[in-house]
């Protein structure tokens, strides 16, 4: 029993003394922020909160500060100071911030001593103003500050004691800011929250956080190597990301604000969408193509107010791209120029896109051009692709420049391949007071005809060897009145071809044995000829048709007209003769035949010469008094 008894002794010793501390703690946990506040009651009144406040945050950055509102010593559950209505500014006016109140959390050990040191601070609702136009980056005044002596010392030193001060976290919650850049123009972020962690100069910084611009909001994140000595006009390692709904965007490299602002390093975007991205920007892009599925990679070298991007992957719309860009923009409106090669390039989203040039009633369409500028970016741009895929037509090995200066535009299609022969051509476009001006110019040499219509899906009309040139200009205020003002001309000649859906053996058979079913047997079936030409001579947007020929082993065609090409209608005459020697010798009448193609575009009709068959068939006459349209061409 005794032995027991003593057992328990030193146990419930054990438990007293643990209670014991524990109760000691507890006092001690409730009589340190009674203790800080015993000694913030005691040392400092509201005018003095908010003159120590202005003195730290000048000693610690050099800011001129102003506390117009009251100051609130906050013991519990961290010791800091609520100040109202608190404004800040750098000597040369570059940096303002005005926010509706300061949160600084304070040093423990600080207070305890009677002193107030802030270790970080929170900005509530600031308005930020930073102009960059034309007193560069702001500065930061006061040489005695921290951040200013850490600046002053001699660049690549972080042992060096200015790196050792004390600078701390600062939080913006609810934020505006508004950057003036040196061009001038203003950019607003909204709904700013974040967090920039940087205790010494001489340590890393962290920003991160997220921010809204134009609407659109995105989170932000940017680590700096060697903040100080970037701000001494050395350089440091950067790194950044920002991940969008719009934009996502990550970059490593090494950043340098002297003697200009400027990143070297690798830089990785994408976006759903470009033409979105860049109106998000405020600039307006005219191009229809659909500009989307973005994504671009690249050693990237940033010169302000430059850019040059190398070793690039880019993919737009599907087709992607190797080579090197550059942004220049200094000038009225920013420029992009650049060398790309492609595998393979689709442009039929681009045409897809396109305003249709042709209304419901066959017509060109009288939809006035859009000729606003806005701010579409100048280009100067040269693209190579073993495969160009346009609509209803294919080509290998091109080469494109495009070309845009103020109100010009240039398209030139340096060459190509099509089948066994080649291509080539330029358009210009400018924006005159008239309306557009278009200047086209073609040459073709060796393509295959039937490679330049498109076929949906249909046998195509016309084949052959073709060698071809032409060139027209107009002016207009829409597509009708463009091409009622055409002028040019041009010259073709096909070799070894074959046209379906006319057959000229059979009608010149049927003008010597059956002039009846010439109508009918002139549609179904095909001419092959060796040889093809004709001129055009286009003014007022009509074609004259001039030296019309087709020729085969056994017949010749001659043909003239007019092509009018505003009111897309047709009106050819075509005599076609056979020249094979007739199975009587003393036959001499020559077996011929005329015939017409007449209508618009969409609608034409065949329409054979009555006079000249009724020489054959009085019985004829009367079956000729309506045309007949070319049978399909299968």
């Amino acid at each position: 029993m005794g032995d027991s008894e003593s057992g328990r002794t030193p146990v419930r010793a054990a438990g007293a003394r643990r209670r014991a501390r524990a109760l000691l703690a507890a006092l001690c946990l409730l009589a340190v922020p009674a203790a800080l506040a015993g000694v913030a009651s005691l040392t400092f009144s509201p005018a003095a909160l908010r003159e120590a406040m202005i003195a730290e945050i000048r000693k610690a950055t050099g800011l001129a500060a102003l506390a117009q509102g009251r100051a609130v010593l906050v013991v519990l559950p961290q010791p800091h100071v609520n100040v109202e209505a608190v404004s800040f500014a750098d000597p040369a006016g570059a940096l303002r911030v005005e926010a509706q109140e300061l949160k600084a959390y304070l040093r423990v050990g600080a207070l305890l001593r009677g002193r107030l040191e802030v270790a970080s601070a929170t900005l509530v609702r600031p308005d930020i103003h930073v102009d960059l136009s034309a007193r560069g980056a702001p500065v930061v005044g006061a040489p005695d500050s921290s951040l200013a002596r850490a600046l002053a010392a001699p660049a690549a030193t972080p042992q060096a004691h200015a790196d050792e001060a004390r600078l701390g976290a600062l939080t913006i919650v609810e934020g505006r800011a508004a950057v003036v850049a040196a061009s001038g123009t203003e950019s607003v972020l909204e709904r700013i929250d974040a967090t920039l962690d940087w205790r010494r100069p001489g340590d890393p910084a962290r920003l991160a956080g997220s921010a809204a611009f134009r609407g659109y909001a995105a989170e932000f994140s940017v680590v700096v190597d060697r903040p100080a000595d970037l701000l001494r006009g050395a350089s440091s390692n950067v790194n950044l990301s920002l991940d969008g709904p719009r934009l996502s965007l990550s970059g490593q490299g090494e950043a340098a604000f002297a003697p200009k602002p400027q990143f070297s390093g690798r830089l990785a975007a994408s976006a759903a969408s470009l033409r979105k991205l860049a109106e998000a920007g405020g600039y307006f892009v005219a191009l229809p193509a659909p500009l989307e599925d973005f994504s671009l990679t690249a050693d990237v070298n940033l010169t302000t107010p430059a850019a040059s991007f190398s070793n690039l992957r880019l993919r737009l719309d599907g087709n992607e791209y190797e080579g090197a860009l550059a942004v220049l923009t200094e000038e009225e409106r920013p420029a992009l120029a650049g060398t790309l090669a492609a595998g393979r390039v689709s442009l039929r989203p681009f045409f897809a896109r396109l305003a249709p040039l042709v209304s419901r009633e066959g017509q060109w369409t009288r939809e006035p051009f859009e000729l606003d500028e806005h701010d579409l970016a100048d280009l100067d741009l040269r693209i190579s692709a073993s495969r160009l895929a346009l609509p209803g037509l294919d080509l290998k090995d091109a080469a494109v420049s495009l070309m845009k200066r103020g109100p010009r535009l240039d398209v030139g299609l340096i060459e190509a391949g099509v089948g066994q022969g080649t291509i080539k051509g330029r358009a210009s476009f400018v924006k005159t007071e008239a309306g557009l001006e278009a200047r086209v110019s073609a040459a073709l040499n060796g393509v295959d005809a039937a490679a330049l219509q498109p076929s949906g899906g249909e046998p195509r009309r016309l084949s052959g060897a073709a060698v071809a040139s032409a060139s027209a200009q107009g002016t207009g205020r829409s597509m009708a009145e463009l091409m009622r003002s055409l002028e040019g001309s041009a010259q073709a000649s096909l070799a070894q071809g074959e046209i379906l859906g006319l057959n000229l053996a059979a009608g010149l058979r049927s003008v010597e044995g059956r002039p009846l079913s010439l109508a009918q047997d002139i549609r179904y079936g095909s001419t092959s000829f060796e040889s093809a030409g004709f001129g055009l001579k286009i003014a007022h947007g009509v074609a004259q048709i001039v030296d019309g020929r087709l020729d085969g082993r056994s017949f010749e065609l001659a043909f003239a007209g007019r092509i009018d090409l505003g009111e897309r209608a047709l009106d050819a005459q075509a005599t076609a003769q056979s020249t094979a020697k007739p199975a009587d010798a003393s036959d001499r009448t020559p077996r011929r035949f005329s015939f017409e193609v007449s209508g618009p575009f969409d609608d034409l009709v065949l329409t054979p010469d009555a006079q000249s068959l009724l020489r054959r068939s009085d019985a004829a006459a009367p079956l000729f008094g309506r045309g007949v349209k070319p049978a399909p061409a299968n």
